[in-house]
């Protein structure tokens, strides 16, 4: 037996007298037959027994305190821990049962950690390892602790843990749709997960919802919310243990179903009739007060009086622009806080005569559509005129609209189904169109005839020659026609030889396909401060 540091245990050597044995106590000296010869001493069953089992017991005892003494030395590293976690160092301790000489401590990102490992040394129990490097997708850091006592290496098992995300990155809307949202981030390092945060208010008290992305992306897609509503978005990374602080909120308002505004028309006789910069501003000012969005002009003046229509019809307290690409008396203005020109023209129909149009887009909802200002040829027998100039009109367009966009045409028809022939009419409606009229549910004026002379009397035959025809994509909310009355009469000064038509209509939202929604899970018990 060996006692600690190997030091050989002292041997005790019981000695007694030389000769024979006593006899046993209360017995009897046995001696052998012949020769005078012992026989040898017989031992029972039962008592050899007893000897094996006492042998046994201090051998084991003698072997359980060599082990004792043998791991109070040897014992490895437990409790391995990691604190003061950055995106780069943690802080590392650990326990041990006998402090060793020093301490080697190795970190890295391969479990084996034989390959690219960063190695500190210490000789306390704690330690801090800088220098670790970040990483996209953040991935898990192993560890472990050899204690190096006498030159004898004793290691601990592996530890992990997490460097912290770095922070949050700008958080920006991608697409909207009138259910869903996208949002786009730039990755972040050290972060494997995402906690998204959706609320209806800037303090996230209301409606507060959290999930935590399943994996790395730096994306995420919210579908099932209201359409035309405003939400708030908050994101933080998250890297295992290692959660970061929530980014700047962001705030999205989804598309609307529907868009509903304003379109008229209305041929304002500009060179034709006397004193049109005077009626202009009358014409301007009853078109923002009828709360037009969009207008097409006819008859309103080339080079010699366009600069004035220009002028006089654009801002007003609708703030109009006019659409580039009008030309030759043919103008469209719209409100650049609804709509956005992406394209425009002018193109020849013949007879002279000449047809401008617009493509825009709604604000609100991306909505392409077009806009098309018309003017056909005047006079009573003049329809197959008429007829050859809508038919030039309606095949450039179809050239034009390669992308099957809704479309209006809109302005002075010269014609109508009060005409014994009404070949513009016929030939819109081939096309897909309708007269907004005819869908309006309760049309305002619609006796009234939509031309006149400058007389003060109104004449109310329902004689449209002006019309706003529009595809089937838009739903017509409403028609009116914009005559100005006093007492039965055309209010004076008349202002045109033809009366402004306005009709509001709705078209749906275009569809954006902001992806499938995110794979997350729910995150529960966390509070509008992000804390649980």
């Amino acid at each position: 037996m060996v006692t600690r540091r190997g030091t050989p245990a002292r041997r005790r050597v019981a000695t007694r007298p030389a000769g024979p044995p006593p006899p046993p106590s209360g017995g009897r000296r046995r001696t052998t037959s012949g020769g005078g010869r012992r026989r040898p001493r017989r031992f029972s069953a039962a008592w050899l027994v007893v000897a094996g089992v006492a042998g046994v017991a201090v051998l084991a005892g003698g072997l359980w305190a060599t082990r004792t003494l043998a791991d109070a030395d040897d014992a490895p590293p437990t409790a391995l821990r990691a604190t003061k976690v950055s995106t780069t160092s943690a802080e590392l301790d650990w326990k041990v049962a006998d402090d060793a000489d020093h301490y080697v401590v190795r970190v890295g990102a391969d479990r084996s950690l034989t390959k690219n490992t960063v190695k500190v040394e210490s000789r306390t129990t704690k330690v801090v390892v800088e220098d670790l490097k970040a990483s996209v997708p953040g991935k898990e850091q192993f560890f472990r602790v050899d204690a190096v006592r006498d030159g004898t290496v004793t290691s601990s098992r592996t530890g992990r843990f997490s460097l912290a995300p770095a922070r949050m990155a700008k958080v920006s809307v991608d697409k909207r749709s009138a259910g869903g949202v996208r949002l786009d981030w730039k990755a972040v390092a050290n972060a494997r997960q995402y906690d998204v945060q959706v609320a209806r208010d800037k303090k996230f008290t209301k409606n507060l919802t959290t999930v935590r992305t399943l994996g790395p992306g730096s994306g995420f897609v919210q579908q099932g919310l209201s359409a035309d509503s405003r939400y708030w978005f908050r994101i933080r990374p998250v890297g295992g243990d290692s959660v970061g602080a929530f980014g700047a909120p962001v705030a999205v308002t989804t598309r609307p179903r529907e868009v509903a505004f304003n379109i008229a028309t209305w041929n304002v006789c500009s060179e034709k009739c006397s004193g049109y910069a005077g009626r202009a501003r009358v014409m301007a000012d009853y078109l923002n007060e009828n709360q037009a969005d969009v207008f097409v002009l006819q008859e309103s003046g080339g080079k010699r009086v366009g600069a004035t229509t220009n002028a006089i019809f654009s801002g007003g307290k609708r703030q109009f622009v006019r659409a580039t690409g009008g030309a030759k008396a043919r103008y469209v203005f719209y409100r650049p806080e609804l709509f956005r020109q992406l394209s425009g023209g002018n193109f020849d129909i013949g007879d002279g005569r000449n047809t401008t149009w617009a493509e825009l887009a709604l604000r609100e909802t991306g909505r392409r559509f077009i806009v098309v200002d018309v003017h056909l040829e005047n006079g009573h027998g003049n329809d197959g005129k008429r007829r050859r100039e809508a038919n030039r009109m309606v095949a450039r367009m179809e050239a034009i609209n390669t992308a099957d966009l809704p479309i209006i045409y809109a302005g002075d028809f010269n014609s109508g189904r009060h005409r014994p022939s009404d070949s513009p009419g016929a030939i819109m409606r081939q096309v897909g169109q309708t007269d907004a009229v005819d869908l309006a549910d309760e049309p305002v004026n619609r006796d009234i005839n939509t031309g006149h002379t400058f007389a003060t009397t109104v004449l109310r035959s329902g004689a449209h020659v002006d019309h706003i025809f529009v595809s089937k994509e838009f739903e017509v909310l409403g028609w009116k026609q914009l005559a100005r009355l006093a007492g039965g009469r055309y209010a004076s000064p008349v202002v045109s030889d033809h009366n402004a038509l306005r009709a509001t209509v709705a078209l749906d939202a275009r569809k954006v396909d902001v992806g499938e929604p995110t794979p997350t899970t729910l995150v529960s018990g966390l509070t509008s401060d992000g804390l649980q």
